[in-house]
């Protein structure tokens, strides 16, 4: 969607899917310069550690809570309304709260790449993220 086309209007709550297998990531809504993403998870799930390099990543808590990972910092807890904005040259993984379901937004250019550290284990290798380039 450019900036000549026709606003829209996407419904957040309407919009989360979950799996018990893994945690949904879908795209909400897209532009030339900006996409917008949803996670949706059930308690305990994650994503896998990554970083987008140069790129800062925005994020929207909308339901539930739990914490950024870092590799080489502490731990940042988050709930239902908090804004987070993580810098794209640090690794983080986002783990949710094991009391109830969480559901995130989250805002990068449509061009945006993830990364990930050399030493993934197994289970992270099999699970791709959006922007991912091997």
């Amino acid at each position: 969607m450019g900036a000549k086309d026709a606003p829209r209007c996407v419904n957040v709550a309407k919009a989360a899917t979950f799996s018990s297998d893994a945690r949904v990531n879908r795209e909400i809504m897209a532009t030339d310069t900006m996409v917008t993403r949803m996670n949706c998870y059930e308690p305990g799930q994650v994503t896998p550690m990554h970083m987008h390099p140069g790129e800062d990543e925005v994020i929207y808590i909308v339901e539930g809570g739990g914490a950024i990972a870092f590799q080489d910092r502490e731990d940042l807890p988050f709930k239902a309304g908090d804004l987070l904005c993580l810098p794209g040259d640090q690794f983080h993984s986002i783990v949710a709260g094991p009391d109830g379901r969480t559901v995130l937004i989250y805002f990068m250019t449509p061009d945006y790449a993830s990364v990930r550290p050399s030493e993934i284990d197994a289970v992270q290798a099999r699970t791709s993220l959006p922007g991912e380039r091997v």
